[in-house]
């Protein structure tokens, strides 16, 4: 029931009826320094086993062992990737090189047929490249004598952590030349 203006500050009007003391601030019950309910005891609180610390690290090494694999797939992966693109650049290079004379002088004894072969070292700052080139006079077919076949390859050997040192791999680059005379 509620009563007229009776009431002192900081009590309730309505008590609890289990007699356990409200705090006046919040209006929660009050615990003692033992009854935090975080700090109440918590059943199986044993710890790890030896036996589950075990299985956790084996789980754990497995996984790391699969990384560590990952990671050198990836890593040889980026290396061939190197490689090969470094092939392109070179072969690009000297077809360029040519492509360049053919515009300027067309009977140069560097557009002559033959092979022309730049071995390990020889190639400005690709040493680990070799670079074998090869120009057909009037390959057949339809074209006349104003045509060249132009055949670039270049070898070297890859970085990877499987196969062989000696193996070495290679790329090669065709086009036709024409002379604009």
């Amino acid at each position: 029931m509620h009563q007229p203006r009776g009431r002192r500050p900081g009590r309730d009007i309505y008590r609890d009826a289990s007699g356990e003391q409200r705090n006046a601030d919040r209006g929660r019950r009050r615990h003692g320094p033992r009854q935090c309910p975080l700090s109440r005891p918590l059943r199986n609180e044993r710890g790890f086993t030896l036996g589950e610390v075990l299985v956790a690290m084996l789980i754990l090494s497995v996984g790391l062992a699969a990384v560590a694999t990952g990671f050198q797939y990836a890593t040889s992966g980026v290396e061939t990737g190197k490689g090969e693109t470094t092939a392109a650049f070179l072969a690009e290079q000297r077809l360029e090189q040519l492509k360049a004379l053919a515009l300027t002088d067309w009977p140069n004894a560097d557009l002559s047929a033959g092979t022309m072969t730049e071995g390990y070292g020889s190639i400005a700052h690709a040493s680990l490249y070799r670079r074998v080139t090869t120009i057909t006079d009037s390959p057949g077919s339809t074209c006349t004598a104003n045509c060249k076949l132009v055949q670039v390859t270049v070898f070297y050997r890859s970085v990877t952590g499987h196969g062989q040192l000696d193996q070495e791999r290679r790329l090669d680059v065709i086009t036709m030349l024409v002379s604009r005379t």
